[in-house]
Formats: structure tokens, C-alpha cells, sequence
């Protein structure tokens, strides 16, 4: 323990150190943004051409780059991935030059030199290049996906995936416009980010010709090869079209209706129409993960713009409207202005998270989305509580490992800090600050110092300091509530240190906290600047205050006991926002030794009298899981499943099995999830009913509700019999969508028996199902089941044949995928070594991340809490 005098200095030069960080933020300037490539070659315009067949395991291509040299060089550096060159000429005023081109594999990049060893003089040129590639069979560069023997193209270029389809200054910094001309079979569609302008016909082929594309950077090129359904529509003025496998075109009636009601939105909040004449959305049917935000052609994984009301989850439901307004947004957000650099990726990523949530709560106020939104953010929190973690603005990032910063620090993180600061400034300021920021930076790159800059006018506040104490600084405070009524006035104190994890380095930090308080109906916005501090609520009050009120903090609440007794007391009278919030912050405390657990159970007793909230009891039910893989093995596990079953069995006597017609997603995600917990939990009644409805369907009876079909599966895939398996496993081959395989797999993946767990793990590298979905097959057994130690081995001894399946950006997270339910901090070093040995220096964050959560389960484990 740090003595309080040495903490207190310790914190007061931490708050030095962010003031100075705030005043480090510079505006964007190209030449100073960092890189690999030169910055005296800049790329204007690029003319790309293509010839594609699905049919085909290999492209070949033609791409002239307009670029302006600004002083002489010798040769002309540009990225370049898995292609072979065929020719590449120089075209100058002064006429064509032969180019020599030198691979650099450990960069990614080709040198591109005069064959007649004269340097590049200064001035505009045009590089053409004759080149081939390969097409990929996992989602990254150019890929094929199938569905119905059919196979379609489709790309992902973000994060450096663009050197693979084309040679290419492939940095965010070097915008230029793309104008593409695609040749493909004659039977077949052609997409891109731009309205087409020309077809013609070439022999048994058609070439398409897109218009030129405004100035935007390499990853956001895109494009798609094949035959379509396609829904059409029309928005703010803009026309739009949702593209899917033939068949599916009904499902992307809801994702339309989603688009029609955020795209107005953006445009009246940013005051920026959307930028391209229009908007195409493609649910890519199989292969894909996430999405993409490609300017004018979004790409989807299925489940993300697809929802069938007969069959699909009310998780579906609202990961549809989330994703599709995350991706939408970004359109402003990374596309309208890009961030200048990848170490600035959370301009994109974590204002989009925000942009997201907050059209939805507007669209959908009865979803309490800010209430939702606790589960990511304590994800972010408990990385970000341990060494694994980083500063939002990352510093450096090697361009091998770009998708470590694609995390829950950028997104929920980012977007959780940008949340607190609109709190307090207040929305409009906020609102015009990022208007002025569209308007000043549009068509252009950004740093955090743009924005502070544009917010920091339109608040008339110092935001920059405030903000780059969050965001230049890794981790969060803990603030410390001790209150006492003093002549007649109650007086809060607050006092902050870093909250970290057990076995977490000690680290300083402080942090400029806007604080919301409040006591009885009295609520006060304030802003913590020193490690410690007071504050003056009103007049003495019976009530106790609330520190962090609402919950938009992004930082953990410790009471005094007293405080703490009276607000478990009052429970059930506090406001659903901050229920959540004590509730999580109490969990998180007990889990780093900072409260005793027995008073986080307390907390649990008390929300049982309280009236029921979804959120509330969501949140619950994901905490009680936690603590079961943090204690499986021990005999604390089955006191734990002896407790949470009649905590959570009355909450789905309550809600029923059957959807009620004034049921929110909230709700009927609840009821989902009560049934998956009371089966893990082994609560007979909950698993018998949900096998008899299985089978009942399977005999031909009525069919599975939609709103529990995924939840009633995945119950008959953990107690499941040969018979049961064997129908769950013919349901993965046959599926004809990803939600159908992603709730299949799950199933399958949650079984007790050992055998059949190594059947399905065997089945994964036996075709079973598409690649992305057969290489996370061992990493959901070791999620879902008792067989961790299984699936960790198999991953393991067959990582080189899933890390193919997995592709470039998914194999990192095989095998910590696969020690996902380990709670033994010896697996967590043996994770770590097996990492390295396997994936090379690519995989340290990943590993690292999975090591510090095993080493917190085997924390609490090590307690062995006695319920």
C-alpha cells in the first residue's frame, strides 16, 4: 500500500502530466502524421481496373496512380501484399520509363524504381502497374463467399487489406479519388462505392464502369461480384438499396427501415448531407464477420442486416439497429473525415459507438439503451482495470498489429468517455462543436486536436484538458464517497486513485472527472480536478447521495460503508440507471478485493424486492455467469448455482414463456436469457420445458417462437442426448443464414458429454460448416462447456489448419478464444508462451488481454467464497 501522503503526490504530478498531454494534441498536418511511406509522393487519383470471376481462385488487375512527386527521389515506394507484378511503367512529361519493382515482404511495400537508375524528378506522373492476385476464402481482402452453390466477391479492406487487391499508398493520410472499371461474367452483378456510368459487353463477359469516387483513403474502396436480391428505398434524399442472396430480400426490409429513420438523422444533426450520390447495404451470405462501412456500399455479416420476425432473436433484432446505425454513421465519422492515422482509429470507431447509441435511445426510448450499454462498458472497464490495457489514443501502432486497436477501449470506451463529456457540457455544445468539425475537416484526416478544437469553441469550455486526461492516459479512477452533515449542510467527499485488477503493476493516474451527484431530488454536475475534493449538496438529508448519477461516468463508485448500507437499503426506491450502476460498480469491487462479495449478494437480495427492470436483471444474470467459470471446479460453484436459481427462477415465472404484446427487445432478450441461465444453473423445470418444446417441433408440432427459438436451442445443445445432438448438428450443415449457423454452433458447442464435444471439434476441420464459423468452433466449447481443457488442446495441436480457416485478422484470437474458460493463473502464463509460439509477436495483445481475465477468475477463485 502506497502511503497517503506519496499517493496524494503521486496523483498531483499524474494531473501535471495529463495538462500537458492536453497541449500535445496537435491539429492534423500531413506531413507530420506518422507512417511508413514517404510523404513526398502523393497519390491523387487511381484507375482500376479488375477482372473477376467468382469462379476463379485468382483476379488479375491493372491500377494508374496519378501522383504528384514533391521533390526528386529515386524510386517510388507503395504497399503491396500477395500480388505478383507483370509490368510496371512510370508515365512522365518527359515520357514512359520502365519500372523495376523490388518486393519488401517485411513491410508489405514494393520499390519501384527506374530501370535507367535516374532519379523520379519532381513533378506529376502517372505509375501503371499489370499485376495478379488471389482471391481469398476467409473474409479479408478479396474473398468469395457461397451460398446455395453459388459463390459471390466480396471485399474487407480496412485495416491494410487494400495492398492485397491493388498496389496502393495504403495509410489512411493518402486520400485520392478511385474510379474502377470491373470486368465479370455477363450473367452477373457488379458493385462498387460509386453509381455505375457504363456497361459493355466482352465476349462471354460485361466490363462495368463506376464514376470517380470523391477523395477518401485505400481501406474504403469496395466492391461485390454476383447475384442479388435487392430491396430499394429512399432517404434524405438519397437512394438506397439493401442487397442480399436471392431469397432474402424480405429480411432486410427491417434494416431498411432502420436506415430511413438515422440517415435523416445524421443529416439534420451534423448539418452535412450524406456525401454520395448513393447508398447500397450487402448482407454477405457467408464468410463475413462484423461489417465494414465502405463509402456508398456497406458490407455486412448476415446476422447484422438480416431479421426474419417468424425466427430471428430479439438480440438480432437490436444488433441489427445497432450495427446498421454504427456503420451509417460512420459515413461522417471516418469516411466524410477519416483519422489521420491508425493510432487515431477512436475518432472513427469510438464516435460512431456513441453516434449509434444515441439514435437508437432517440428511436427507441422504451430499450433504455443507456442501461444496455453497461455490458460493453464494464468489459472496456475490466480491461482497461489491468496491465493489458492502453490509452484511447494508442500511441504507435505497427501495422501488423492494427487490429489490436479495434477493441473495447476504442469503441465502448471511447464512446462511454465521449457520453460523460456531453454531460457535461451539455448536448448542443456538443452538437455544434462536431457540425463545425464536419465542416472544417470535410474531405480531410483529423487528430483529437481538430476535435477539441472545434468542441472546445462551441463549449467555450477548456475540453482538450479535460478530455486528454481520458484519452492519453490509460485506465480509470476510483472515486472514494465519504459524506457527513456539517452545520446543518451535506458535505461529499471525494477522493480518486486508479482502479486496477489484483496483480495489476501499481500505476498513478488522475483524472479530471465530471462527477454527477445526487441526494433526493437534488442533482449536481461538478468536475473532480485534484485527487480529492469537497463538495456542498444542500441541506442535511436522510437520503443517501449518489455519486456518478445516471450512470454516464466512466469510473467506479466506492461508498463508505455507512453509504453503501443505506443505498442497499433503499435499493428498490433508486432510479433503474443507478440501480445498474451500483450494481456493476459492487460486482466489480468484489471481484478486485476492494468489497467483501458477501455484500455484493446482499445487493443481489435486495434487487429481488425491488421492482423488476430488464436491465437490471440482465446485468445480474451476466454476473452470476461470470462467477460461475470464475469458480467451476470448486465447491463455492454449486453453492453459487444453489443461490442464483431462486433468484432468477421467479423472475421468468413472472415474464412467462410466451411473449406478451407491451414486451420491449429489453424484455423479451430477458426471458432468453433467464432460460440459457437456469439451464446452465441445472433448474430441472426450465431445462425439461425447453426440451419438450424441441422436440415437440421436431415431431411436427408448433415451431420455436422467434423471441426464445435461440434460447430454447442452445438449453437442448447443453443437456442434450445423442439423438438431440446429431438433429442440432444436420440443423448447422443445412443452414441457409449465419444467425441460423452462429446459434447452431453455440448449441452444439455447450454440451456436458465429452465425446460428442470431440466429435464437433473434429467436424470443424471436416467442412461442417463455412470458414469463419468452423475455426471459432473451438473457442465457443471452451466458452460454453465444461471441456475448456478439450477445445484448448485441439486448438493447439491444430492451430497452423484453423489458423487458415481463421484468416490474417482472426487468427490471433484462436487460441485465446480457446482458454476462455480457464480460472487457473497457470494457464494464463502457459497461454501466454503457446501464444508466442504459434502466432509470433501478432498475438501478444490478445493473449495478454485473455491471460489478465484468467488471472481474475483465478483471484476470486482463490477466495473460494463460501454463499
Amino acid at each position: 500500500m502506497i502511503p497517503p501522503f506519496r499517493r496524494i503526490a503521486a496523483l498531483f504530478a499524474a494531473v501535471a502530466m495529463a495538462s500537458a498531454a492536453a497541449h500535445a494534441q496537435p491539429r492534423y498536418q500531413f506531413d507530420t502524421t506518422p507512417g511508413h511511406l514517404s510523404k513526398q509522393v502523393v497519390p491523387s487519383h487511381y484507375r482500376l481496373t479488375l477482372d473477376l470471376d467468382p469462379a476463379r481462385d485468382a483476379f488479375d488487375g491493372r491500377v494508374a496512380i496519378s501522383v504528384r512527386v514533391r521533390r526528386s527521389v529515386p524510386a517510388i515506394e507503395l504497399h503491396a501484399h500477395e500480388l505478383t507484378a507483370q509490368d510496371a511503367r512510370l508515365m512522365s512529361p518527359s515520357g514512359a520509363r520502365v519500372l523495376t519493382v523490388v518486393p519488401e515482404p517485411a513491410t508489405q511495400t514494393w520499390r519501384l524504381a527506374p530501370e535507367d537508375g535516374q532519379p523520379i524528378e519532381a513533378g506529376e506522373h502517372r505509375v501503371e502497374i499489370a499485376y495478379r492476385g488471389p482471391v481469398h476464402a476467409y473474409a479479408d481482402g478479396l474473398y468469395r463467399a457461397e451460398h446455395g452453390g453459388e459463390r459471390v466477391l466480396a471485399t474487407q479492406l480496412e485495416a491494410i487489406y487494400a495492398r492485397t487487391l491493388f498496389p496502393a499508398f495504403d495509410e489512411p493520410s493518402f486520400r485520392a479519388a478511385f474510379e474502377l472499371e470491373v470486368r465479370a461474367p455477363r450473367g452477373l452483378e457488379v458493385v462498387s462505392n460509386m453509381p455505375g456510368v457504363g456497361r459493355r459487353i466482352d465476349g462471354d463477359a460485361a466490363v462495368h464502369r463506376f464514376a470517380p469516387t470523391p477523395p477518401m483513403p485505400s481501406y474504403l474502396v469496395s466492391l461485390a461480384v454476383g447475384r442479388f436480391d435487392r430491396l430499394e428505398g429512399r432517404a434524405a434524399g438519397v437512394p438506397l438499396r439493401m442487397l442480399t442472396a436471392p431469397g432474402k430480400r424480405a429480411q432486410a426490409r427491417y434494416a431498411m427501415g432502420v436506415t430511413q429513420q438515422v440517415l435523416p438523422y445524421y443529416t439534420r444533426y451534423f448539418g452535412v448531407p450524406f456525401a454520395l450520390p448513393k447508398l447500397d447495404q450487402f448482407a454477405v451470405p457467408s464468410v463475413r464477420w462484423g461489417a465494414m462501412e465502405d463509402w456508398g456500399l456497406i458490407s455486412y455479416t448476415e446476422e447484422a442486416l438480416l431479421f426474419d420476425p417468424a425466427r430471428s432473436s430479439p438480440e438480432t433484432r437490436h444488433a441489427v439497429y445497432a450495427t446498421v446505425a454504427h456503420e451509417i454513421a460512420h459515413q461522417w465519422f471516418g469516411n466524410l473525415v477519416t483519422a489521420a492515422s491508425w493510432e487515431e482509429i477512436w475518432l472513427n470507431e469510438a464516435f460512431a459507438t456513441w453516434m449509434e447509441n444515441k439514435v437508437m435511445d432517440h428511436f427507441n426510448p422504451s430499450w433504455d439503451v443507456p442501461l444496455q450499454n453497461r455490458l460493453p462498458v464494464d468489459r472496456a472497464m475490466a480491461l482497461d482495470a489491468g496491465n493489458a490495457t492502453r490509452a484511447i489514443r494508442s500511441g504507435p501502432v505497427a501495422e501488423t498489429a492494427v487490429w489490436d486497436v479495434f477493441d473495447g477501449i476504442t469503441y465502448a470506451k471511447g464512446g462511454a468517455v465521449l457520453a460523460m463529456l456531453e454531460q457535461w457540457i451539455g448536448p448542443e455544445a456538443l452538437r455544434r462543436g462536431l457540425a463545425a468539425y464536419m465542416q472544417g475537416q470535410r474531405l480531410s484526416n483529423a487528430t483529437a486536436g481538430d476535435l477539441w478544437h472545434h468542441i472546445g469553441r462551441a463549449s467555450g469550455r477548456d475540453v482538450a484538458a479535460v478530455a486528454a486526461s481520458w484519452t492519453d492516459q490509460p485506465g480509470f479512477p476510483l472515486i472514494e464517497v465519504t459524506s457527513a452533515c456539517e452545520n446543518g449542510r451535506s458535505r461529499v467527499h471525494l477522493a480518486q486513485r486508479r482502479f486496477v485488477t489484483p496483480g495489476t503493476a501499481p500505476a498513478a493516474g488522475s483524472w479530471k472527472v465530471p462527477v454527477r451527484l445526487r441526494q433526493g431530488r437534488r442533482v449536481i454536475t461538478t468536475l473532480l480536478e485534484a485527487p480529492q475534493g469537497s463538495i456542498d449538496v444542500g441541506p442535511c438529508s436522510d437520503e443517501p447521495v449518489i455519486v456518478n448519477a445516471d450512470g454516464a461516468g466512466f469510473y467506479r463508485v466506492a461508498y463508505e460503508p455507512r453509504l453503501r448500507q443505506a443505498l442497499t437499503q433503499r435499493f428498490a426506491r433508486l432510479a433503474p440507471a443507478d440501480r445498474v450502476t451500483l450494481l456493476s460498480d459492487s460486482f466489480a469491487l468484489a471481484q478486485a478485493g476492494e468489497l467483501p462479495m458477501p455484500a455484493y449478494f446482499d445487493l443481489l437480495a435486495a434487487m429481488a424486492k425491488a421492482p423488476a427492470h430488464p436491465a437490471v436483471w440482465t446485468l445480474a444474470t451476466q454476473q452470476l455467469h461470470e462467477l460461475d467459470i470464475a469458480l467451476a471446479g470448486t465447491p463455492a460453484q454449486a453453492s453459487l448455482r444453489h443461490t442464483a436459481v431462486p433468484l432468477l427462477a421467479p423472475q421468468l415465472a413472472r415474464l412467462g414463456w410466451t411473449p406478451r404484446r407491451d414486451d420491449n427487445v429489453q424484455t423479451l432478450q430477458l426471458r432468453g436469457q433467464l432460460i440459457e441461465a437456469l439451464a446452465r444453473f441445472d433448474d430441472a423445470d426450465v431445462v425439461r420445458e425447453a426440451l419438450r418444446r424441441f422436440d415437440a417441433q421436431a415431431a411436427g408440432g408448433a415451431g420455436l417462437l422467434g423471441s426464445i427459438r435461440s434460447a430454447v436451442v442452445h438449453v437442448v445443445g447443453m443437456h442434450a442426448d445423442q439423438a438431440r445432438f446429431d438433429r442440432l448438428l444436420d440443423g448447422l450443415k443445412a443452414a441457409a443464414g449465419e444467425e441460423e449457423r452462429q446459434m447452431y454452433a453455440q448449441a452444439l458447442a455447450a454440451g456436458r458429454d465429452a465425446g460428442r464435444a470431440e466429435a464437433l471439434l473434429a467436424a470443424s476441420l471436416a467442412g461442417v460448416a463455412p470458414p469463419n464459423i468452423a475455426a471459432a468452433i473451438p473457442g465457443l466449447v471452451a466458452k460454453e462447456s465444461p471441456f475448456g481443457e478439450l477445445a484448448y488442446r485441439y486448438t493447439v495441436a491444430h492451430w497452423a489448419q484453423l489458423a487458415e480457416l481463421a484468416g490474417t485478422t482472426a487468427k490471433p484470437e484462436l487460441l485465446p478464444k480457446a482458454a476462455a474458460g480457464f480460472n487457473d493463473a497457470q494457464r494464463a502464463a502457459q497461454l501466454i508462451e503457446d501464444q508466442r509460439r504459434a502466432a509470433g509477436p501478432v498475438g501478444n495483445t490478445p493473449a495478454a488481454r485473455e491471460a489478465q481475465a484468467i488471472r481474475l477468475r483465478a483471484v476470486v477463485k482463490a477466495r473460494s467464497v463460501t454463499l
